[in-house]
């Protein structure tokens, strides 16, 4: 949330129907939202739909929204069940690339950067949803497991295994991706 915006009021004003107050709160978090749709769904389309569904839904939910949760976990809840429920209607995509690495002098980097940002995106759309859901949260959106329970509404327990499980399949599908070490440089003469 940018800094001096009065997220409690702008939640009160727009639980009276107060639109350009929850527009506030919409380009507050419209950013997150989308990264979040865009990761798991691995379709900018898709994740554009997932993202305007989830604040629909957010809308629609303002006087059912009690607080127990801050607004971020509650939006971001909202936003992984609507980009899951795009990803079980739709036929999957080819992921498309993130655009997130600046341009570097050397352009052979660059395509190397957008090859290996390409195939993380590919892997990780991949994953069966439950799993992708979690790495995404965890491992892209960097948040606590804890966070990430009360997210999906689901046990610790479950966020733990399931995050395991996720990036055990990422290390075996990015094995190539991994730095090499030197083969017996450790050795003495």
């Amino acid at each position: 949330m940018e800094a001096g915006v009065d997220e409690a009021g702008l939640l009160a004003h727009s639980r009276r129907g107060d639109v350009a107050s929850y527009d506030r709160l919409v380009a507050a978090y419209q950013d997150r939202v989308y990264q979040t749709a865009y990761r798991i769904t691995g379709h900018r389309e898709d994740a554009w739909d997932a993202a305007q569904e989830a604040f629909l839904r957010a809308f629609r939910g303002l006087r059912t929204f009690r607080g127990e949760a801050s607004f971020s976990t509650w939006m971001t809840r909202i936003a992984v069940h609507a980009a899951l429920d795009v990803v079980r209607r739709r036929p999957p995509h080819t992921p498309v690339a993130a655009d997130t690495v600046p341009a570097d002098d050397d352009p052979s980097d660059e395509v190397l950067r957008r090859d290996q940002q390409r195939r993380v995106q590919q892997a990780i759309a991949a994953l069966p949803p439950d799993q992708r859901a979690v790495v995404v949260l965890r491992d892209v959106q960097d948040l606590s497991y804890e966070d990430i329970a009360r997210v999906l509404r689901v046990p610790l327990g479950t966020v733990r295994s399931r995050l395991s499980r996720g990036r055990e399949s990422l290390r075996v599908a990015l094995a190539d991706l991994a730095p090499r070490t030197a083969q017996g440089s450790g050795r003495s003469s």
